[in-house]
């Protein structure tokens, strides 16, 4: 009876059915395939094309610079904000002094909650995402900002004012 030779390190091994498709293992050692056949150009130009331009390996386009978006955007929201501070404090202070301050501080804080409401509709209801829901919204905040535009107005010219309001809220 003859002997035959075991190779020890392959005795316990046991391959799985991945090691043992020849396409598995070849994809697995980095080894790709190639196609000799004829490829037409009908066939690429009926599959649907995707809103990315380009392929991975191509750098990314940058929007033009526009005045009311990234860093410009941001530090107007900052400057209306930092603005509120003290035109509340003045507010308190000399209720009901002014029509003029009133109206700047009623625009001022109506611009503030604009930028802001919108700020959390482009986040969460982008129009990407949300074709219909996305842009209804936004014309919703768009309408309701000039409705309180309107309102505050009428406020300002027709009753107490906002500074005067802001007085009888801190006394009451």
């Amino acid at each position: 009876m003859a002997l035959r030779s075991v190779n020890p390190l392959a005795v316990n091994l046991r391959l799985s059915s991945a090691a043992l498709n020849p396409h598995i293992r070849l994809m697995s050692i980095g080894a790709r395939s190639f196609s000799t056949g004829n490829q037409h150009r009908s066939d690429a130009a009926a599959r649907p094309t995707s809103y990315i331009k380009g392929t991975v390996n191509e750098p990314t386009s940058y929007p033009t610079p526009n005045a009311v978006h990234g860093s410009y955007h941001w530090a107007f929201e900052r400057a209306v904000s930092v603005a509120l501070i003290p035109m509340v404090a003045v507010g308190m202070v000399k209720h009901g002094a002014s029509g003029l301050f009133d109206g700047v501080l009623a625009l001022t804080l109506l611009v503030h909650s604009h930028i802001g409401f919108d700020c959390c509709l482009q986040d969460y209801l982008h129009k990407r995402k949300f074709p219909i829901a996305g842009p209804l919204a936004s014309w919703t905040l768009k309408a309701a900002t000039l409705g309180t535009l309107v309102g505050l107005y009428e406020f300002n010219t027709n009753d107490i004012g906002l500074t005067e309001l802001i007085a009888k809220l801190w006394t009451a």
